[in-house]
C-alpha cells in the first residue's frame, strides 16, 4: 500500500458547492460537518478545451461561500485530470489537501479488459497504458493526520476507463466536532456507456472495484466515523445492489429523504438526483460514541458560464450533524 503525501498546502483546494449565496443552514448551533463531492469533468486537452474560466468560477464560488461562512469543510474531487484544475486547488482557501495516485502509481499487474477495437484505436502497446492519474483530491479545512491511496488493479477496469489510473483515496481528518477523527474516502468507479466496452465487461470491472473498496475498508478502517463520497457510477440497478451488499454503509440520500422532518433538501434539488438516478453518491456510518446524521442535502454548481455548464456533473453536498454520546 502506498501512502500519499499530506498537509500539502501548495495544493490547497479543488471543490465545489452551492451558489455564491451559499445554503440556508438548518441550525447554525449544531456541530455540522459539511462534505461536498464534485466530479469537475477536468479532462485534459484535446478532449476538453478552454476550461480555465470554468475552474476560475468554481474557485470563486468556493471563496464566496468561505467569506459567508458556509463553505464545505471537506471537498472531494473526481476527474481533476487537467493541470488547469489546480486553479481551484490553489485559490479556494483550503489549508490541507491530498492528491490521489498519479499516472505511474500502479498496483499489481493484470490483464486490462479492453475490446480489440479500443486497443487498436487508443494503445500502441500490447498492454494499454495510463495517460492520466486518478484525478482525485481531498481538500479540508481541518488537519489531515493520515492519508493513503489504492490504485485499482489493472484487471479492474474496462474500456476507455483503463486510460486513467482510477483509485480509492483515504484521509483521516481531525475535526472540532469530536475527540476522535473522521475518515473520508473518495473514489471514481468505472463508467458504463462512455467506457466503450461491452456491458458485461464494464459490470465485471465495477464489481471488482467494489470488492477492492470493501477490502480496503476492512484493512484500514479502525472504527472511526466515516464518509465515503465520489462518482461511483452506481446508477445501474445491478451495480448499486452489488455495491450496497459489499459496502454496508448508510446511503445519505435514502436517509435524508426517509427523514424529511430532520433533513432538509435544498430548493431546486430534485429528489431522484439524490437517490438512484445519479452516479454521484455519499455513504456514511458512525460508531458507538459518534453518530453522523444528514440534516441538509443539495445538488449544486448548476449555473451556466457563457452558456457552458461548469461540469457535466452537479455537486453532491451533504451536511452531517455530529453527535457525541457519553
Amino acid at each position: 500500500m502506498q501512502k500519499a503525501g499530506y498537509l500539502l498546502k501548495s495544493m490547497c483546494v479543488v471543490g465545489l458547492a452551492l451558489s455564491a449565496a451559499g445554503p440556508v443552514m438548518a441550525d447554525d448551533k449544531k456541530p455540522v460537518l459539511r462534505v461536498l463531492s464534485y466530479n469537475i469533468n477536468g479532462l485534459p486537452a484535446p478532449l476538453k478545451k478552454n476550461k480555465r474560466p470554468l475552474y476560475e468560477r468554481i474557485a470563486e464560488i468556493l471563496r464566496d461561500r468561505r467569506e459567508a461562512g458556509t463553505q464545505p469543510h471537506v471537498v472531494v474531487l473526481q476527474e481533476a485530470f487537467d493541470k488547469g484544475s489546480r486553479i481551484v486547488a490553489d485559490t479556494s482557501g483550503y489549508s490541507y489537501a491530498v492528491k490521489g495516485p498519479g499516472r505511474r502509481d500502479t498496483s499489481k499487474a493484470g490483464s486490462a479488459h479492453w475490446t480489440q477495437g479500443t486497443r487498436r484505436a487508443y494503445a500502441q502497446r500490447p498492454t494499454p497504458q495510463k495517460i492520466t492519474g486518478s484525478g482525485l483530491y481531498i481538500l479540508s479545512d481541518f488537519p489531515i493526520v493520515d492519508a493513503k491511496y489504492k490504485a485499482f488493479d489493472s484487471d479492474a477496469c474496462a474500456g476507455l476507463d483503463c486510460l486513467s489510473n482510477k483509485a480509492i483515496q483515504f484521509a483521516r481528518i481531525e475535526t472540532p466536532f469530536a475527540s476522535e477523527p473522521i475518515d473520508i474516502v473518495n473514489s471514481h468507479f468505472n463508467s458504463r456507456g462512455s467506457a466503450k466496452a461491452p456491458g458485461k465487461i464494464t459490470l465485471k470491472a465495477h464489481k471488482r472495484q467494489t470488492d477492492t473498496l470493501a477490502k480496503f475498508l476492512d484493512q484500514f478502517r479502525t472504527g472511526h466515523p466515516i464518509v465515503i463520497a465520489g462518482d461511483f457510477n452506481t446508477k445501474q440497478d445491478k451495480r448499486y445492489a452489488y455495491f450496497r451488499e459489499h459496502v454496508p454503509l448508510v446511503d445519505a440520500g435514502e436517509n435524508c429523504l426517509g427523514n424529511k422532518t430532520l433533513c432538509l433538501v435544498a430548493e431546486g434539488t430534485k429528489e431522484d438526483e439524490l437517490l438512484y438516478r445519479t452516479n454521484d453518491k455519499q455513504f456514511y456510518d458512525g460508531n458507538a460514541t459518534v453518530s453522523l446524521t444528514p440534516i441538509w442535502m443539495a445538488r449544486n454548481f448548476d449555473e451556466l458560464l457563457d452558456g457552458r455548464p461548469l461540469s457535466d456533473h452537479l455537486g453532491y453536498e451533504v451536511h452531517y450533524e455530529v453527535t457525541v454520546r457519553d
